[in-house]
């Protein structure tokens, strides 16, 4: 689900009782109507309650998901510093293990670099069941 927020322009009269509401400050009068800064806005429904003429709607909108079912395995993008793997790399890959032992798949390991071939079963050692290299 996903929430979204709208001033009903024409029951709003600007009174700005809703202002006063907002613990965000995301609201402001604008042509003597309500306008709503998203940015700033969470949500929390406290104008919308405090609007007496209903001119503060908050609805929900269904998000479909995506089928996930085709996709395999943990990857993790290697990292490096000064030409060498960065330490947190070795992290990254130690977790990557564990939740790839959770869902029965493997860790690929996928590093960009230049001259990095030498480098492959160094992350091999590190957790990766698989390299790929962009060199």
């Amino acid at each position: 689900m996903s929430e979204n927020i709208k001033i009903i322009s024409e029951k709003c009269i600007g009174c700005g009782v809703c202002i006063k509401a907002c613990p965000f400050g995301a609201i402001t009068i604008l042509n003597k109507k309500a306008v709503i800064d998203l940015s700033k806005c969470n949500l929390c429904g406290a104008c919308k309650e405090s609007c007496k003429f209903g001119a503060i709607v908050i609805f929900k909108q269904e998000i479909t998901r995506k089928d996930l079912s085709n996709y395999k395995n943990v990857w993790v993008f290697v990292e490096e510093n000064d030409r060498k793997i960065a330490p947190v790399t070795k992290e990254l890959l130690g977790k990557a293990k564990e939740l790839a032992r959770d869902l029965n798949c493997k860790v690929v390991a996928i590093y960009l670099g230049y001259n990095i071939k030498e480098k492959a079963n160094e992350l091999i050692h590190k957790g990766a069941d698989k390299v790929i290299l962009v060199d």
